[in-house]
Order: C-alpha cells, then structure tokens, then sequence
C-alpha cells in the first residue's frame, strides 16, 4: 500500500469517528419521542445533518452519466445502476416499466400505476408480459421522473431504435420494441436487458460541483460493469468498482467491507 493511500485511508477514518461523534451529539438533542427540532440546533449541526441525510441516500450508489452538461450548456444526467426493485413482473410492475405512472392530481404528489387506454396498449402489455414476466431486471434509476417509463439500456449494438449512450462505450438505450420481439423470438434473453425507473437529473455545474466536493468519484465507463445485472453478487457492485480503481479506492472499500457480516 502507498503512502498516498496511507494518508488517505487516515483521513477516511478520522473523518468516520467525527462524523460519529457529532451524529451522537445531534441525537442527544432528541425530545422524549426520539424527535430531533431543527431550531434547537445550530447552523453548523443543522447543515452536517442535511450532509448527511443526503449521504444516507445516495451511499454507495454506481451511477451511469447519460447525459453531461455540453460546454456550460445544459444539465445533466444520471441512472443509478446498483438499486435492484424487482427481478419478475407483476401486471402493475409491467405498467409502471411500460407506461410509467400518473399523478392523482396536480395538487396531489401521489402516483398510481395507470391502466391501459386502449387496445394497442393492452396487446404491448401482453407482449411485454409475454417476453419479461418471469425475468426482468428493473432498478430504481433515481428520484427523478419516477413516473414516467422506464429507461431500457443494454448492449446490442444493432438493436433497431437503440442510440448509443456515449460514443465507443457499446451501452445503448432505448428499442423496447425490437426488444420485446427479440426475446419473444429466442434470439434475446430476458436478462440482456435492464429497465430503470427514474434518474437523477442535474441543473448546470451541479453535478461538477458534486465531483469537486467529493460526493462522487468520476471513473472511465467500464461497459461489463454497467451491463452487469445486480443478481446475488459474491460482492457488491459498489465494491467491486472500487477495487478495479485500485489505490486509495480500493483502500477503502475493503474498510467497508470489514464492518460487513453478510459477505
């Protein structure tokens, strides 16, 4: 191990028992039902609990950048790639991937899995039960359009109205239909394919800004990795990713990995 990863893997530490102790101190403020009030702390605690909120949400997600921010213009995009939701389809799980999902009102933050308008959609349900109900690997891409279809991304590079999500990766999105034939016809497996639900959607410079402050670390696109389907891995995603980094990475997922039971 080097030097550089010594020292890292210090601050990683110090930086873990810092965070523990001033957790605790934030929890010690909770009232008698566990409850913590905003305005009893100060402004330093109260943004080092947002910090961390945050964290606890996004911790160690893999995510693919399928659309980045073009010479300042524009946001950018992601899909998280190592949140499994379901590996079988119900009729409703097979809506939502299909059709996505409706909201109750504009008021009203609620989404239900809307039904089929006509006949056409009914026969595309059908067929898509059809070619993925007893396997279909969809994950939960991110937060964002949650109600909307879901995102097919895969490897074939001739699949007919599939676009390449960055040029020389060999990962592409989109060509449900031709998918759907594909697999219905033997020439696919079910598996060749994953659906995500939603993505995480940047403003300008956010993302960046999430980079520079160290929420993520950005690495060259690795296509196994991504196409990879999140089944009952010997090692988590997460892990796995890290230790092909190398170095000060692959330092600290084995630290992670100590405090792991089940692996």
């Amino acid at each position: 191990i080097s030097l550089i990863c010594h020292v890292g893997v210090f601050w990683y530490r110090g930086a873990e028992k810092l965070l523990k102790k001033e957790i605790l101190q934030i929890m010690s403020t909770a009232n008698a039902n566990g409850r913590i009030d905003p305005s009893d702390l100060d402004e330093e605690s109260l943004e080092l609990l947002q910090l961390y909120m945050d964290h606890q949400s996004t911790w160690q997600e893999v995510c693919l950048v399928t659309e980045m921010s073009n010479e300042g213009k524009g946001g950018s995009k992601t899909i998280t790639i190592n949140r499994p939701m379901a590996f079988k389809l119900s009729k409703s799980m097979a809506r939502l991937v299909l059709m996505g999902a409706l909201q109750a009102s504009e008021n009203d933050s609620t989404n239900f899995v809307r039904k089929e308008r006509d006949g056409g959609e009914t026969q595309n349900l059908v067929k898509f039960l059809g070619a993925f109900e007893n396997q279909c690997a969809v994950y939960v891409g991110g937060p964002d359009d949650m109600d909307k279809p879901a995102v097919l991304v895969h490897g074939i590079a001739d699949l007919p109205g599939a676009v390449e999500i960055s040029r020389g990766t060999g990962i592409y999105q989109g060509g449900l239909e031709a998918a759907i034939d594909g697999v219905l016809s033997g020439k696919y497996k079910p598996l060749d394919f994953r659906f995500f639900v939603g993505h995480t959607r940047y403003a300008k410079g956010q993302l960046e800004d999430a980079v520079t402050k160290g929420k993520y670390q950005p690495i060259a696109c690795s296509r196994p990795l991504v196409l990879k389907q999140c089944i009952q891995l010997p090692k988590p995603l997460w892990h796995e990713v890290l230790e092909f980094c190398g170095g000060e990475l692959k330092e600290i997922s084995k630290l992670e990995l100590t405090k792991r039971e089940d692996l």
